[in-house]
């Protein structure tokens, strides 16, 4: 097929747009030093100085390296100005980083030039590069149902940061309530962006909220019940806010995709059953919710499971370097962890009986026509 007859298609053309833009704002970044208010500097030359084995403690080996670098200042009063960077990485890189010659850099600069230092690399091109590709997948496999998936990816976004800001700018208004709000909002946009105003939509957003909040008020009774043994909210110390209140809020916003995930395919494959065979009985279509519940649940718990447990993978291993032992290590860095992913695994479990039950409610309601 021709590039000639793809482009026929009008959605054609928002992918072929899209991909100028993003390979437009790419370019972009390579020369945008000039929009930054925080010192940009490039690493001309790399100068090593001396290379030193060191070991700790716990006889952890490590090397250190320290170097001196030459930097080219391309933003700022300083812009075209040169000076020179003493640099000490070591080769794990757990408290330093390592740079490569023509790496772009932020620097921190006091009055004069000498006193600079780095801060962070500029990273702006590798997240620009990442964001688009993700994005060009997602329209490219997904269409506009992929167009739909990032307006709802955008607007969930959106909702979460502006619960958090709310919270910061209003102390006295209640974490968990506007993430409660944020919730209900998402859910809704997210379902009726993804499946079109549907009369299994609503059944969808009920069973969704249904699953998420229930959910939560087990964790929460089985928290009150128990004190919260296990759970090491010392872990989230350096919080001023109340740590049960934060762990509620994670679970119900960890919890909801996967709800919505077995919601969503529950409603969608009973409402193919009976529009392929309206003569099923209601036990026979019941069943099949069932089957295709027990499908999903399997692999929706373990992706909740590994997404929780991979974000504290590097601090875990840590512990164990330090010669802590594993059981210590795990209740340290995956307490909460394990416990947002059995609380979601509630909720997976949860749903799908109230998505048949409100499934057959609806049908007995509406009658057979899908």
């Amino acid at each position: 097929m021709s590039v000639k007859t793809l482009l026929k298609r009008p959605f054609d053309w928002v992918i072929l747009l899209f991909f100028i833009l993003f390979v437009g704002l790419f370019i972009f970044t390579f020369f945008n030093e000039t929009f930054y208010d925080t010192p940009v500097g490039q690493i001309t030359k790399i100068e090593n100085e001396s290379t030193t084995n060191i070991t700790d403690d716990n006889h952890n080996k490590d090397t250190k390296y320290n170097q001196t670098l030459t930097l080219k200042i391309l933003n700022g009063k300083f812009k075209g100005q040169t000076t020179t960077i003493s640099h000490h990485y070591i080769a794990s890189q757990a408290d330093s980083e390592a740079f490569s010659k023509h790496n772009k850099v932020l620097l921190h600069i006091d009055k004069h030039l000498d006193d600079a230092y780095i801060t962070e690399k500029k990273r702006d091109s590798l997240v620009v590069m990442m964001t688009g590709i993700f994005l060009l997948t997602v329209l490219l496999v997904g269409r506009k149902i992929g167009l739909q998936s990032i307006l709802s990816l955008v607007f969930n976004t959106i909702v979460v940061l502006l619960a958090i800001y709310l919270h910061n700018k209003f102390p006295s208004l209640n974490l968990f309530m506007l993430m409660s709000i944020g919730v209900v909002l998402t859910t809704i946009f997210t379902l009726l962006l993804v499946t079109g105003w549907r009369w299994r939509t609503l059944v969808t957003v009920v069973s969704t909220l249904l699953g998420t909040f229930v959910c939560v008020g087990v964790t929460q009774l089985a928290i009150n019940l128990t004190d919260g043994a296990g759970l090491k909210f010392e872990t989230m110390s350096f919080l001023t806010l109340p740590p049960k209140e934060v762990f509620l809020a994670s679970v119900m916003i960890g919890t909801l995709g996967a709800v919505m995930d077995v919601a969503i395919t529950i409603a969608s494959g009973m409402t193919e059953i009976l529009r392929r065979t309206p003569d099923i009985s209601m036990t026979r279509w019941a069943l099949a919710g069932r089957n295709i519940g027990q499908d999903i649940m399997g692999t929706m718990t373990n992706i909740l499971l590994f997404s929780y447990l991979s974000g504290s993978l590097p601090m875990f291993l840590i512990y164990l370097k330090n010669e802590n032992t594993v059981t210590y290590t795990i209740s340290m860095n995956w307490s909460l962890e394990i416990s947002r992913a059995i609380t979601g695994g509630i909720g997976i479990v949860l749903t799908i009986p109230i998505t048949i039950l409100l499934m057959q409610l609806w049908f007995k309601m509406r009658g057979a026509n899908p």
